[in-house]
């Protein structure tokens, strides 16, 4: 999973705390030979630290940039992350990452939502010079149709290459090796994806891009969710005009920008901007400081 979005996970299931314990403050959380503790005083003492003033910095930037582009977010689209994440991941693997983060389904798609919200709010205030649209396109690989066998081990993606390379047609070896995979049809041919395309395994995306039309991986391709494939390039397209994939290009632009840890000061100044317009007073003396990092972060990094 993505750094990012585990923090977006972690974030709800605290601030889904922090709130229950301020409406209901006056419950014991424990008893000692010296007193007890109520919800009250762990919440003065979580608010207090660290991690709860990030979590009420991320709480406060939620409902600000929700204001304004969170109509430009759709429950579909989210679905259709979610649906994706869970396919690259598959269904047992994604139920167990969520299990052992005490995460709901509900919880999950709320963390992918304040995740596109953001980058909404990004993309409308992030300038894009004529320079990185032109080296964009210079690095863009237009449509491409591959077929994927998604093999149970290392030993079986190499096995079944050792069959392709014996002559073996790539029907049986996709039926005799691979496993369900709901992202292919047929012998595990995947819809044409292109560069701008992040839904895709990047390590998949290499491999597909990095090979000529009918040649398949040599060596067994390892996904960033540990799963060995081995990808055959079936067909690329041509490339187009720039003008035709111009918004493609933009947002691919845009989310490697949002996606470098190194514009992390970039981000917070373009939120911080936000932050002003919206008027945000914080009236808890504790957490006064929550939001400074979006105010005085230094663009110039």
């Amino acid at each position: 999973m993505h750094r990012k979005l585990i923090w977006g996970i972690i974030a709800i299931v605290f601030v889904s705390g922090l709130t229950y314990l301020a409406v209901n403050g006056s419950k014991t959380l424990a008893t000692t030979d010296n007193g007890k503790i109520t919800q009250a005083d762990f919440y003065d003492e979580v608010k207090q630290s660290s991690a709860g003033r990030t979590v009420f910095a991320q709480m406060v930037v939620n409902k600000v940039l929700d204001k304004k582009y969170g109509k430009q977010v759709t429950d579909s689209a989210v679905d259709t992350q979610y649906k994706t994440l869970n396919a690259q991941y598959g269904d047992e693997k994604f139920k167990e990452y969520l299990s052992q983060n005490g995460m709901s389904v509900k919880q999950y798609k709320q963390s992918l939502r304040d995740k596109q919200v953001m980058q909404a709010a990004v993309k409308a205030n992030y300038t894009i010079t004529s320079d990185q649209l032109a080296q964009a396109y210079e690095n863009y690989v237009p449509d491409t149709t591959i077929s994927l066998i998604t093999a149970k081990s290392e030993d079986d993606a190499q096995a079944a290459i050792d069959e392709l390379d014996s002559g073996s047609s790539w029907d049986d070896v996709y039926n005799q090796y691979s496993q369900s995979n709901s992202s292919v049809s047929g012998t595990g041919q995947m819809a044409p994806f292109d560069s701008t395309n992040s839904s895709v395994d990047s390590e998949i995306r290499k491999a597909a891009f990095n090979q000529d039309d009918g040649a398949y991986s040599s060596t067994p391709v390892k996904g960033s969710n540990g799963t060995y494939y081995v990808v055959r390039t079936d067909k690329m397209a041509d490339k187009p005009a720039q003008s035709k994939i111009e918004q493609k290009l933009k947002d691919k632009i845009t989310n490697d920008f949002i996606s470098d840890s190194n514009n992390q000061d970039k981000m917070k100044k373009i939120i911080g901007k936000l932050l002003n317009k919206a008027n945000v007073n914080v009236k808890d003396s504790d957490l006064k400081t929550a939001l400074s990092g979006y105010y005085t972060a230094d663009v110039s990094k």
